[in-house]
Protein backbone atom coordinates (compact mmCIF):
# COMPACT_ATOMS: atom_id res chain seq x y z
CA UNK A 1 0.00 0.00 0.00
CA UNK A 2 1.63 3.22 -1.11
CA UNK A 3 1.51 6.13 1.38
CA UNK A 4 2.12 8.73 -1.32
CA UNK A 5 -0.71 9.30 -3.79
CA UNK A 6 -0.04 11.90 -6.43
CA UNK A 7 1.81 14.83 -4.82
CA UNK A 8 -0.12 14.78 -1.50
CA UNK A 9 -0.44 12.22 1.28
CA UNK A 10 -2.54 11.63 4.37
CA UNK A 11 -0.13 13.39 6.72
CA UNK A 12 -0.11 16.47 4.45
CA UNK A 13 -3.85 16.93 5.02
CA UNK A 14 -3.54 16.39 8.78
CA UNK A 15 -0.69 18.93 8.96
CA UNK A 16 -2.64 21.41 6.84
CA UNK A 17 -5.63 21.15 9.19
CA UNK A 18 -3.53 21.62 12.33
CA UNK A 19 -1.82 24.71 10.91
CA UNK A 20 -5.05 26.30 9.68
CA UNK A 21 -6.82 25.54 12.95
CA UNK A 22 -4.08 27.15 15.06
CA UNK A 23 -3.61 30.28 12.96
CA UNK A 24 -6.01 33.26 13.25
CA UNK A 25 -4.86 34.31 9.77
CA UNK A 26 -5.04 32.47 6.46
CA UNK A 27 -2.00 30.25 6.10
CA UNK A 28 0.09 30.19 2.94
CA UNK A 29 -0.93 27.21 0.80
CA UNK A 30 -0.33 25.90 -2.69
CA UNK A 31 -2.50 27.76 -5.27
CA UNK A 32 -3.70 24.34 -6.47
CA UNK A 33 -4.54 23.18 -2.93
CA UNK A 34 -8.12 22.10 -3.55
CA UNK A 35 -7.26 20.29 -6.77
CA UNK A 36 -4.50 18.40 -4.94
CA UNK A 37 -6.80 17.45 -2.07
CA UNK A 38 -9.47 16.28 -4.51
CA UNK A 39 -6.96 14.17 -6.42
CA UNK A 40 -5.69 12.58 -3.20
CA UNK A 41 -9.18 11.71 -1.95
CA UNK A 42 -10.15 10.19 -5.30
CA UNK A 43 -6.97 8.12 -5.27
CA UNK A 44 -7.34 6.80 -1.73
CA UNK A 45 -11.05 6.09 -2.27
CA UNK A 46 -10.22 4.02 -5.33
CA UNK A 47 -7.50 2.13 -3.44
CA UNK A 48 -9.79 1.58 -0.46
CA UNK A 49 -12.55 0.17 -2.67
CA UNK A 50 -10.06 -2.17 -4.30
CA UNK A 51 -8.78 -3.48 -0.95
CA UNK A 52 -12.33 -3.92 0.39
CA UNK A 53 -13.24 -5.83 -2.76
CA UNK A 54 -10.38 -8.25 -2.18
CA UNK A 55 -10.72 -8.63 1.59
CA UNK A 56 -13.03 -6.27 3.52
CA UNK A 57 -11.75 -7.46 6.90
CA UNK A 58 -8.06 -7.10 6.12
CA UNK A 59 -5.88 -4.66 8.03
CA UNK A 60 -5.08 -2.79 4.82
CA UNK A 61 -8.73 -2.27 3.84
CA UNK A 62 -9.69 -1.07 7.33
CA UNK A 63 -6.72 1.31 7.50
CA UNK A 64 -7.45 2.77 4.08
CA UNK A 65 -11.13 3.23 4.90
CA UNK A 66 -10.23 4.97 8.16
CA UNK A 67 -7.77 7.28 6.40
CA UNK A 68 -10.35 8.09 3.74
CA UNK A 69 -12.95 9.14 6.33
CA UNK A 70 -10.46 11.23 8.30
CA UNK A 71 -9.02 12.85 5.17
CA UNK A 72 -12.48 13.88 3.95
CA UNK A 73 -13.40 15.24 7.40
CA UNK A 74 -10.20 17.26 7.78
CA UNK A 75 -10.39 18.54 4.19
CA UNK A 76 -13.90 19.86 4.91
CA UNK A 77 -12.68 21.46 8.13
CA UNK A 78 -9.84 23.18 6.29
CA UNK A 79 -12.31 24.55 3.74
CA UNK A 80 -14.66 25.79 6.48
CA UNK A 81 -11.85 27.44 8.45
CA UNK A 82 -10.48 29.21 5.41
CA UNK A 83 -13.93 30.28 4.23
CA UNK A 84 -14.68 31.81 7.64
CA UNK A 85 -11.42 33.76 7.54
CA UNK A 86 -12.10 34.91 3.97
CA UNK A 87 -15.52 36.20 5.08
CA UNK A 88 -13.87 38.31 7.78
CA UNK A 89 -11.35 39.65 5.27
CA UNK A 90 -14.20 40.61 2.91
CA UNK A 91 -15.98 42.40 5.76
CA UNK A 92 -12.83 44.36 6.56
CA UNK A 93 -12.50 45.30 2.89
CA UNK A 94 -16.06 46.64 2.76
CA UNK A 95 -15.44 48.56 5.99
CA UNK A 96 -12.66 50.52 4.30
CA UNK A 97 -9.65 48.47 5.39
CA UNK A 98 -7.05 47.15 2.96
CA UNK A 99 -6.54 43.53 4.11
CA UNK A 100 -3.79 41.30 2.76
CA UNK A 101 -5.12 38.75 0.27
CA UNK A 102 -1.78 37.24 -0.71
CA UNK A 103 -2.57 33.87 0.90
CA UNK A 104 -5.81 33.31 -1.01
CA UNK A 105 -5.83 30.69 -3.75
CA UNK A 106 -7.29 31.64 -7.17
CA UNK A 107 -10.56 29.88 -6.26
CA UNK A 108 -10.66 31.72 -2.94
CA UNK A 109 -10.10 35.06 -4.65
CA UNK A 110 -13.29 34.44 -6.64
CA UNK A 111 -15.13 33.74 -3.39
CA UNK A 112 -13.61 36.85 -1.78
CA UNK A 113 -14.74 39.02 -4.71
CA UNK A 114 -18.29 37.65 -4.54
CA UNK A 115 -18.53 38.16 -0.77
CA UNK A 116 -17.19 41.70 -1.06
CA UNK A 117 -19.79 42.57 -3.72
CA UNK A 118 -22.67 41.16 -1.66
CA UNK A 119 -21.56 42.87 1.55
CA UNK A 120 -21.02 46.19 -0.22
CA UNK A 121 -24.47 46.05 -1.81
CA UNK A 122 -26.06 45.25 1.55
CA UNK A 123 -24.18 48.09 3.22
CA UNK A 124 -25.28 50.59 0.54
CA UNK A 125 -28.92 49.54 0.87
CA UNK A 126 -28.85 50.26 4.61
CA UNK A 127 -26.73 53.39 4.62
CA UNK A 128 -29.09 55.44 6.82
CA UNK A 129 -28.27 53.80 10.14
CA UNK A 130 -30.44 56.29 12.05
CA UNK A 131 -33.47 54.42 10.76
CA UNK A 132 -32.10 51.02 11.80
CA UNK A 133 -32.44 51.47 15.57
CA UNK A 134 -34.75 49.46 17.86
CA UNK A 135 -38.37 49.54 16.80
CA UNK A 136 -39.58 49.66 20.42
CA UNK A 137 -40.23 53.04 21.99
CA UNK A 138 -37.61 54.21 24.46
CA UNK A 139 -38.82 54.63 28.06
CA UNK A 140 -38.30 58.39 28.14
CA UNK A 141 -40.42 58.79 24.98
CA UNK A 142 -43.41 56.78 26.21
CA UNK A 143 -46.66 58.69 26.67
CA UNK A 144 -50.09 57.98 28.09
CA UNK A 145 -52.80 57.56 25.46
CA UNK A 146 -55.97 59.59 26.18
CA UNK A 147 -58.72 57.45 27.73
CA UNK A 148 -62.48 57.84 27.57
CA UNK A 149 -62.26 60.44 30.35
CA UNK A 150 -62.31 64.02 29.21
CA UNK A 151 -58.88 64.77 30.55
CA UNK A 152 -55.98 66.34 28.75
CA UNK A 153 -53.43 63.76 27.60
CA UNK A 154 -50.61 63.27 30.11
CA UNK A 155 -47.11 63.15 28.77
CA UNK A 156 -44.27 61.57 30.75
CA UNK A 157 -41.01 63.42 31.31
CA UNK A 158 -38.73 63.87 28.34
CA UNK A 159 -41.45 63.16 25.72
CA UNK A 160 -40.41 64.98 22.59
CA UNK A 161 -42.53 68.02 21.72
CA UNK A 162 -41.84 69.54 18.34
CA UNK A 163 -42.05 73.36 18.45
CA UNK A 164 -44.35 75.09 15.96
CA UNK A 165 -42.87 76.39 12.75
CA UNK A 166 -44.57 79.77 13.10
CA UNK A 167 -46.94 81.53 15.48
CA UNK A 168 -49.83 81.52 13.03
CA UNK A 169 -49.95 77.78 12.57
CA UNK A 170 -52.08 75.86 15.07
CA UNK A 171 -50.77 72.80 16.85
CA UNK A 172 -52.24 69.31 16.83
CA UNK A 173 -51.51 66.30 19.00
CA UNK A 174 -50.60 63.21 16.97
CA UNK A 175 -49.33 59.69 17.47
CA UNK A 176 -46.55 58.58 15.12
CA UNK A 177 -47.52 55.33 13.35
CA UNK A 178 -44.08 54.48 11.94
CA UNK A 179 -40.55 55.84 12.02
CA UNK A 180 -40.14 58.95 9.89
CA UNK A 181 -36.67 59.77 8.49
CA UNK A 182 -35.29 63.14 9.55
CA UNK A 183 -36.76 66.01 7.52
CA UNK A 184 -36.24 69.77 7.64
CA UNK A 185 -38.86 72.22 8.89
CA UNK A 186 -38.74 76.01 8.87
CA UNK A 187 -37.09 76.31 12.30
CA UNK A 188 -35.62 72.84 12.97
CA UNK A 189 -35.18 69.30 11.79
CA UNK A 190 -37.89 66.84 12.70
CA UNK A 191 -37.13 63.25 13.70
CA UNK A 192 -40.16 61.18 14.67
CA UNK A 193 -40.19 57.63 16.01
CA UNK A 194 -42.99 55.10 16.00
CA UNK A 195 -45.35 55.45 19.00
CA UNK A 196 -44.15 58.98 19.84
CA UNK A 197 -46.99 61.35 20.80
CA UNK A 198 -46.02 64.81 19.69
CA UNK A 199 -47.43 68.31 19.32
CA UNK A 200 -46.69 69.57 15.81
CA UNK A 201 -47.81 72.40 13.51
CA UNK A 202 -51.00 71.62 11.62
CA UNK A 203 -49.31 72.14 8.24
CA UNK A 204 -46.70 69.52 9.09
CA UNK A 205 -49.38 67.22 10.50
CA UNK A 206 -51.45 67.49 7.32
CA UNK A 207 -48.49 66.39 5.22
CA UNK A 208 -47.62 63.45 7.48
CA UNK A 209 -51.28 62.47 7.76
CA UNK A 210 -51.66 62.34 3.98
CA UNK A 211 -48.81 59.82 3.86
CA UNK A 212 -50.21 57.68 6.66
CA UNK A 213 -47.33 58.47 9.03
CA UNK A 214 -49.39 59.81 11.96
CA UNK A 215 -52.82 59.67 13.57
CA UNK A 216 -54.40 62.86 14.91
CA UNK A 217 -55.53 62.40 18.53
CA UNK A 218 -56.27 65.96 19.58
CA UNK A 219 -55.37 69.62 19.34
CA UNK A 220 -53.24 71.79 21.59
Amino acid sequence: MAEQRGDMNYEDIMTLFRQENRSPQLTKVDPALYDRISAYIKSIRKESEREIGMNPSSHASMMLNDQLKKAIDKAKRVYELRTRKISLIALRKVSGDNPDTANLTPDELVLFSSLTSVLAAHKDSNADFEILGPRTTRQEEMVEVPTMKKEAPKVKAKAEEVPPENDGDGLVMARVLEDVPTFAGVDRDYKLRKEDVVSIPKSVADTLLSHGKIKIIGSS
